[in-house]
């Protein structure tokens, strides 16, 4: 079976200066409404709405958040928020584990208190989330440290021993955390805290969390799904409740903001981004485990596609940047898919900051073998 479709992006996004610029103004009055923002400076860098989100999610395939209820500070390992020989030592530690290191705190009033299990004198303790994202093996943990400092104490790169030696209770249901460093960039305070607000208000306490930078934050309001990985940009009030109930509710991640899961490539991220629209397009949906992405190069991915008796109508002459990956389905069907980095207007990466140069991974050709 052969089949090709015309690439289509996930959102309409302006294609020359002037309509850029109404796109940037229209989407600003609406993230205000919609988040109840206040003010959205308009030389913020998450007003720049023409880079395509498959594929920006950053990598993970681990991830270690911890509760404080302190400022955080530019970086949360700089010393502001834990004091500099904690931070350097944790650095050190979690980086030798292979983690990735947030701090979290609960949305509104609940983010000044602390949530992890009373200790033997009924004092508050740090609730911590321990994620493992490998596709298929995906858990969620929680437990209790009386300090910070008690993480040292830890055998933070391994998982059954961490597991075992803080009585670590497996959860039954996702977490959802929404970047809210404001710190590090201002649209992520401004977007992300209405957001975290309005799902703390629907969905059970320990399932939502406010939490520290995670890359990204032009997409602006942005969240994180853990276990799994999947990562969301752009997200609206809607939008960030329909990503956490689909996959606490389905396992089938939603698509409306979808970045990618953070265990895979860009490359890989932005594949299983297309071909999950593609398949949506003919009323399917496919669980988190049910597409599995491997990176390739063009010529392989060429060649793979010439042996099916396939045209791939793709030169690498024409399209210098061509990158592409073979998209693999739990019952056999396997798609190809070619991807160019387009070049966008230079933007600054994060609020203040100048203009940097920026591209576009945009889908150019997707086929199924």
């Amino acid at each position: 079976m052969t089949e090709s479709c015309t690439p289509a992006t996930p959102e309409p996004r302006a294609t020359n200066p002037a309509e850029l610029n109404n796109l940037r103004a229209a989407h600003a009055d609406e993230l205000s409404s919609r988040t109840r923002a206040t003010s959205i400076p308009a030389d913020s860098c998450s007003l720049y709405d023409d880079e395509a989100l498959g594929g920006t999610a950053g990598r993970a395939t681990a991830w270690l958040a911890l509760e404080h209820v302190g400022q955080w500070g530019r970086d949360v390992l700089d010393g502001s928020a834990l004091d500099e020989e904690l931070s350097e030592a944790l650095g050190e530690a979690v980086s030798q584990a292979g983690l990735k290191f947030l701090l979290i705190r609960q949305a509104g009033r609940e983010g000044r208190v602390l949530h992890g299990t009373p200790d033997a004198s009924g004092n508050p303790t740090h609730r911590v989330l321990y994620a493992l994202c490998t596709p298929g093996e995906e858990k969620l943990y929680s437990f209790s440290v009386s300090t910070p400092e008690q993480l040292l104490d830890l055998p933070l790169g391994n998982p059954q021993e961490l597991i075992q030696a803080t009585d670590a209770e497996l959860m039954d249901s996702p977490a959802i955390l929404v970047c809210t460093h404001s710190k590090r960039d201002r649209c992520c305070a401004l977007r992300g805290r209405p957001i975290a607000a309005h799902l703390a208000d629907i969905l059970p306490g320990n399932a939502v969390w406010e939490c520290s930078h995670t890359g990204g934050h032009r997409f602006a309001p942005v969240g994180i799904m853990l276990p799994t990985g999947y990562t969301y940009g752009r997200l609206s009030e809607p939008s960030a409740l329909a990503a956490y109930l689909s996959l606490a509710g389905r396992s089938i991640p939603s698509l409306h903001g979808l970045r990618g899961r953070s265990t895979d490539t860009p490359v890989e991220q932005a594949a299983e981004v297309a071909v999950r629209l593609e398949l949506e397009k003919k009323g399917e949906e496919v669980t988190s485990g049910g597409l599995v992405s491997r990176e390739t190069s063009a010529m392989e991915a060429l060649s793979t596609l010439r042996e099916a008796d396939i045209d791939p109508a793709v030169e690498t002459a024409e399209h210098p940047t061509l990158e592409a990956a073979l998209t693999s389905h739990t019952d056999g069907r396997t798609w190809v898919t070619f991807f160019e980095r387009v070049a966008l207007e230079p933007r600054p990466n994060s609020c203040g900051k100048g203009p940097a140069d920026a591209f576009s991974r945009e889908l150019l050709a997707l086929h199924q073998l």
